[in-house]
């Protein structure tokens, strides 16, 4: 749920427009056109960003935002105001306004400020050191703007600050197509000095390197602005980063693009969590193989590489004799054990990075070979018959049938070969491998012919 939103402003055009747009967007919102109301608001309730006019009749827009942030310090504050000052903004920031925005502004304007502004508290909470220390920045930069003279200058400076307190990268690119400037979150986040970055063509940072910069330059030009894009940046260690990054033109006061903004955050975690979660999908939690739902669709991409390039594919399918015996026996606690440990004969017994095992269903297992001719398939099956024996639960075996892929068969039949087989091989007693000999099933294969 969206966090709920005051908005302040004595101009009722300006309360109603902003308070519909935020309500469509899905922010709960308070208005108010007295700024002691709004100030009683927001010390009985819990609000996590506060709008407000710099210029109000009773109490003053820097005075509000002080008693605001004195009241909350983890309060969003946005500062909007038809007056165009450097000392109001200043004053503004200092007083703790997370953005500052000139009326007229469009609502897009306003989307973007309240995201950021947004993003920024959540940053904040999640990390008090973090805040603490940006505290101790932005007190170091305020001692630096009371020393200076020139406003220009002691904004620049500010801002610079703002600018390195970020942990996303933040790098400008000019004209010529140079890196012009680069925070302290891309040194931190790409391992390159700020010398470093200065000067040098963006392509070598990505891993796509000049081919993707071009895609990039063809979006802008068309675009005016990409958002949440998504590629990898190169470490100077040679590692790969995984970021989210959005870039958009800067133009100057004629309206000529002056350089290019692009803010980069380092979505590692988010990547690494992603993989886990995909993983999980496609596995079974009690052995620890892949499931039957990615059986398929592993078996059906075998196949298709098979085909393509002439290789060998073998299946093996099969399963515990005299399993339910057993489990009615002893337990479904030591029946898990005797699957978990079957899983484990799969991996020990099979090559690593190129066969892969399945947990087909209960008590069944099935495990796909790449690159296995007949031959070599059986001696991996044998290898999993004899290893799940020496474990000796009791006297239970394993039944193997074994199928080698024929070009142009077909993903059911390929399948339903290796199971006949194994039940073939149940039925001969069990603790056995049976392969699949064409000869002796011409029968079956004309009738899977179409």
């Amino acid at each position: 749920m969206k966090p709920p939103v005051m908005v302040l402003d004595d101009e009722t055009s300006i309360l109603e427009l902003l308070g519909q747009y935020l309500k469509e967007e899905g922010y709960p919102c308070t208005l108010c056109t007295s700024a002691v109301e709004a100030l009683d608001f927001l010390r009985s309730k819990e609000f996590g960003l506060l709008i407000t006019d710099l210029r109000m009749p009773d109490i003053g827009g820097i005075e509000v935002v002080q008693r605001a942030k004195a009241n909350d310090p983890d309060l969003a504050v946005i500062v909007v105001t038809a007056h165009l000052e450097v000392t109001n903004a200043i004053d503004a920031l200092r007083a703790g306004a997370d953005d500052y925005l000139l009326k007229p502004f469009n609502l897009s304007e306003i989307s973007v400020s309240v995201e950021r502004a947004l993003d920024r508290r959540r940053l904040v909470m999640e990390n008090r050191r973090y805040q603490q220390e940006l505290e101790s920045r932005v007190r170091e930069a305020t001692a630096v703007l009371e020393r200076v003279n020139a406003e220009l200058l002691s904004t620049k400076e500010y801002l610079e600050n703002l600018l390195n307190s970020s942990v996303d990268a933040i790098i400008t690119v000019g004209p010529n197509r140079t890196i012009t400037y680069a925070n302290r979150g891309a040194t931190d986040m790409l391992g390159y000095s700020n010398e470093e970055f200065v000067g040098i063509l963006p392509e070598q940072f990505f891993s796509g390197g000049g081919d993707e910069i071009r895609h990039i330059r063809r979006i802008l030009q068309r675009e005016k602005m990409l958002q949440n894009y998504e590629t990898e940046l190169k470490h100077k260690n040679g590692s790969l980063i995984p970021i989210n990054m959005s870039i958009s033109y800067v133009s100057g006061p004629d309206g000529a693009v002056v350089s290019t903004l692009a803010i980069c955050k380092d979505i590692t975690m988010q990547k690494q969590l992603e993989r886990e979660l995909k993983e999980m999908s496609i596995k079974d939690s009690l052995t620890g193989l892949y499931n039957q739902r990615y059986f398929y669709d592993r078996l059906e991409s075998e196949i298709e590489r098979a085909n393509r390039q002439g290789h060998a594919l073998s299946l093996l399918l099969f399963d515990i004799d005299q399993f339910k015996t057993y489990n009615d026996c002893h337990g479904h606690l030591e029946g898990d054990k005797v699957l978990r440990t079957a899983g484990q004969v799969v991996e020990e017994s099979t090559r690593e990075h190129v066969d892969t095992g399945f947990r087909y269903g209960g008590d069944e297992f099935t495990v796909i070979l790449p690159e296995a001719n007949e031959t070599q398939a059986y001696n991996i099956a044998e290898r999993i018959r004899s290893m799940f024996e020496a474990k000796r639960f009791d006297h239970l075996t394993v039944s193997i049938g074994l199928m080698t892929y024929k070009p142009g068969s077909s993903v059911r039949s390929f399948i339903r070969y290796a199971d006949a087989m194994m039940y073939d091989a149940k039925r001969s007693g069990g603790n056995r491998v049976y392969v699949y000999k064409p000869e002796e099933h011409m029968h079956d294969e004309l009738q899977d012919q179409p």
